[in-house]
């Protein structure tokens, strides 16, 4: 099984070319979030990216003008909604921008993951990712949610399992929930919204590593 990778909020040049080895590059256009990056810089940056990559623009309850202009302005290849977006705006998106979406579910118990079948009929990926508290940003907290939440589902498309994944933890996180792609970014940082080149180098050595290995959920 290969195992796919996406590192996401990548500001630097160096981050780029350090990660130029995952399957997927995430750029973060939300105002908050210490990861942010406007529609220059993300172009910019995208020139150090390799023809493999897939360009992933992450927006927050953004409007839809903005997702529009900055996926044709950037490239982008996937759209990932990761706020409140409702069926209408998803549905209106997929149509307009022609990208694939991949709608980000917080989970934090089993009742949460209700809504993955829901999503599954109308986006092409689900990402599933912690739960934030209340006045934190909606990703990138660097915190785990319970992975045995999530043992027992079958999924119907290709999904990411993000939420304080980071080398200590990514193959337990694996063996729990035998994910096919994960999604990293605080786990990756020297500080906050700083991305490492030596830990995403160290990460991308893991996840090679386990691309054989199919794990039996237990």
């Amino acid at each position: 099984m290969k195992r796919k990778l996406k590192i996401c909020g990548v500001n630097t040049i160096q981050s780029v070319k350090a990660s130029i080895k995952a399957d997927y590059i995430g750029f973060v256009f939300y105002g908050k979030s210490p990861r942010f990056v406007n529609a220059i810089k993300a172009k910019e940056l995208s020139i150090y990216c390799s023809e493999k990559q897939k360009k992933v623009g992450l927006f927050v309850d953004s409007e839809n003008s903005v997702i529009e202009y900055i996926a044709e302005y950037v490239g982008l290849n996937y759209i990932q909604l990761h706020g409140n977006e409702n069926l209408e705006k998803i549905m209106y998106l997929k149509e307009k921008l022609k990208l694939p979406i991949i709608k980000s579910i917080a989970i934090s118990s089993k009742e949460d993951c209700h809504k993955i079948k829901y999503y599954e009929n109308f986006c092409d990926m689900i990402l599933l990712d912690s739960k934030p508290s209340i006045n934190t940003l909606p990703g990138g907290t660097g915190k785990s949610f319970d992975w045995k939440i999530i043992k027992d589902i079958i999924f119907t498309k290709d999904w990411m399992l993000a939420g304080g994944l980071n080398e200590k933890n990514i193959i337990e996180a694996l063996k729990v929930t035998n994910a096919p792609i994960v999604d990293v970014s605080s786990g990756l940082e020297s500080s906050k919204g700083v991305k490492c080149s030596v830990k995403i180098k160290k990460f991308l050595e893991i996840i090679k590593s386990q691309e054989s290995e199919v794990y039996e959920k237990n």
